[in-house]
């Protein structure tokens, strides 16, 4: 059996878990953990008349000048 010890923030490296998979903690009574593998739905692909449709809608320049950016943004 392999433990693992809780971090300072709170974390714990689960073996042989890939970076990205989502798990579901549930409690099952106190003291004992339950996780369970998360597998997302597969999702469908764009086609490229879609694509261009969404891009032509969307703004793709800044909603404000460069000029008010800076001033926001800058600490004189």
């Amino acid at each position: 059996m392999k433990t693992v010890t809780t971090d300072r923030k709170r974390r714990v490296v689960v073996p042989n878990a890939e970076p990205g998979e989502v798990y579901q903690v549930r409690e099952i009574e106190p003291g004992h953990l339950e996780l369970t593998k998360l597998i997302p739905a597969p999702r469908e692909a764009k086609r490229a008349d879609e694509l261009k449709k969404l891009l032509q809608q969307e703004s793709l320049t800044p909603s404000m000048s460069w000029e008010s950016l800076k001033e926001t943004t800058r600490e004189w």
